[in-house]
């Protein structure tokens, strides 16, 4: 299992990362990992309703933990995109049995988006 010191020092080697006033920081795939001025390392998910990001729970540091950064934000993504795609599968559902074709057509396109991002995120991770 890797310390959350060891996952900054492998993406702070292969991946560029940018500075602020008190951290160094990179994102990908919807999450930031971040390197305070202290030495701390923290990881967020970008992907929140808020306009803040929130701070990752324990399964998900564990995953990071256990895979890394790069390939558990591919792991992590997999699986909120997998959420994304039941919930507009539903809505697909919904619109052809109230005959809403518009909003039909939109929910294919969406769910036609998602598709494509889970496959993508699944040929990353399988690498």
């Amino acid at each position: 299992m890797n310390s959350m010191s060891e996952i900054w020092k492998q993406v702070f080697s292969q991946v560029e990362t940018y500075t602020s006033n008190d951290s160094t920081f990179t994102i990908y795939n919807g999450y930031k990992i971040e390197r305070k001025n202290t030495g701390d390392v923290l990881i967020f998910d970008t992907r929140t309703d808020s306009s803040f990001y929130s701070q990752i729970d324990d399964i998900e540091e564990e995953i990071f933990l256990a895979h890394g950064f790069l390939k558990g934000a591919d792991m992590l993504s997999i699986r909120y995109y997998e959420s994304q795609l039941h919930r507009v599968n539903d809505s697909v559902k919904y619109y052809l049995n109230t005959n809403k074709t518009n909003k039909l057509r939109q929910a294919k396109a969406e769910r036609k988006t998602i598709m494509e991002k889970l496959n993508k995120n699944f040929k990353k991770w399988k690498n």
